[in-house]
């Protein structure tokens, strides 16, 4: 396996099918956006993140951006120069610090750890994967995008290039998608996919090795939700709202209730479902609760 170096399309049959960030942005969620949660008037009183959130904001009160573990247990902000992770331990909260510039965007994997990745003053852009007292370099690699899997981590690159790394920095795949505006990354509640979504489309790849999945949207997408449930979907569609319940492997679907909802990320497995609150993690409704 290479280490990253460079660069399939879709077409989806049945009326399913385009589907894929974090922070989150994870991933990233895709965390841009500074909107209240609807369970809380704070990101330190966030029902979930609350106690990671004090944490975060005490020690770096300026931030540029943020991640959310897929465990709901840690998360990750970083500045200007600094970057820090805050992880529930009983009923405390620890912290870790490293002292890097640059930082674009974060990810946290399955198993916790911790990736961004920095482009500081100019200089080549590289991820990192922060495991130990210094950051640990996994190669250059530009990303504007970067959500955490069962394997590793997926990047967006600039290009519509995406790529796949493992845990060791080992390249699992490359794929590339059409750049025609704002893109997003978001990972399955099993980290075994990743959704690629914007400009009415979605595109499901397998996290791992970016095999394709699904490439045909059912309808002119405007949003989109993993779900809880291995391999299902919300997708609302435009201009009418219909909202559709879809399945990635199979292709079936069902029509999802009407309801306001607000754009968030799946966390992990276990929810919740994270929106950006003051460049913090926050817990938003879940996609198919009625208000």
């Amino acid at each position: 396996m290479s280490r990253v170096p460079r660069r399939p399309r879709w077409p989806w049959t049945t009326l399913l099918l385009s589907v894929a960030l974090a922070g989150t942005l994870g991933a990233t969620v895709y965390f841009t956006v500074s909107s209240l949660p609807f369970l809380a008037s704070s990101p330190s009183a966030d029902p979930t993140f609350g106690a990671l959130n004090a944490c975060l904001h005490a020690a770096v009160p300026a931030r540029s951006g943020f991640a959310a573990g897929r465990d709901a247990r840690r998360a990750l902000a970083w500045s200007t120069s600094v970057v820090v992770r805050c992880r529930a331990e009983g009923d405390a909260v620890a912290s870790d610090r490293w002292e890097l510039a640059g930082v674009t965007v974060g990810a946290f994997d399955d198993s916790g750890a911790a990736w961004v990745v920095s482009q500081p003053g100019g200089l080549a852009s590289t991820l990192h994967r922060l495991e130990g007292s210094s950051p640990d370099s996994r190669g250059e690699l530009a990303a504007l995008a970067l959500t955490g899997t069962a394997s590793g981590v997926v990047a967006l690159e600039p290009s519509g290039r995406l790529v796949a790394v493992d845990a060791s920095g080992a390249v699992g795949g490359v794929a590339e998608v059409p750049v025609a505006g704002p893109l997003a990354l978001s990972t399955s509640a099993d980290g075994r996919r990743v959704a690629v979504t914007g400009d009415g489309a979605v595109r499901i790849y397998e996290a791992a090795t970016l095999a394709p999945v699904r490439r045909e949207a059912p309808c002119d997408v405007d949003g989109f939700w993993w779900l809880k449930t291995a391999g299902q979907a919300l997708v609302t569609c435009r201009p009418d709202g219909l909202a559709l319940v879809v399945s990635v492997d199979s292709g079936a679907q069902d029509t999802a209730p009407q309801a306001t909802r607000t754009r968030s990320v799946l966390a992990g497995p276990g929810g919740p479902w994270v929106e950006a609150c003051d460049l913090l993690p926050c817990t938003s409704r879940p996609p198919l609760e009625a208000p």
